[in-house]
């Protein structure tokens, strides 16, 4: 008895350690800025214009507390959806070799923005609807955000307009 159980054990045991694999819009992990801690529940993933060359089409990824999806989808530019977000972490794709970010915290009295290579997403993938894996940024020794989050988000809204 004990050897047949054996292996299922062993099979429970590795699936157990393994992490939790985030559902689309489900965000966990914090941004940690000038002794602030946020900590994610949410993320969706918005496409469009560039509010720089319109010309450009980017993806977002918005990372909040708050569920700020019905905001998102009630939006019709691109700078609508920016302004939902009052409190987290906005990460661009698509404009340019290096990941842009955004940080409002403190309903947007406080902001950062970085830029990060590609290489902070790890574990997951970049399909052109959908986004996963884990983020780490660590920028504190230029006086910015250390932030952890592990993720999966598909496309919420793609818009057409920037402004």
């Amino acid at each position: 008895m004990r050897a047949a159980a054996a292996p299922l054990l062993l099979a429970l045991g590795a699936a157990l350690a393994l992490p939790a694999t985030a559902a689309d819009g489900e965000a966990k992990g914090t941004l940690v800025y000038r002794g602030t801690t946020l900590a994610f529940k949410h993320v969706f993933l918005i496409k469009g214009p560039d509010a720089v060359d319109p010309k450009k089409i980017i993806r977002r990824l918005i990372f909040t507390r708050d569920d700020i999806g019905a905001k998102i989808r009630a939006c019709s530019t691109m700078s609508c959806a920016d302004g939902a977000m009052t409190d987290g972490l906005q990460v661009d794709f698509d404009s340019g070799p290096r990941l842009n970010y955004w940080l409002a915290l403190n309903d947007q009295r406080v902001q950062y923005s970085g830029t990060a290579e590609p290489t902070v997403l790890k574990g997951g993938s970049i399909e052109p609807r959908r986004i996963a894996g884990t983020l780490a940024i660590d920028d504190t020794r230029a006086g910015g955000p250390k932030i952890d989050a592990a993720f999966a988000a598909a496309i919420l809204k793609e818009f057409t307009a920037a402004r």
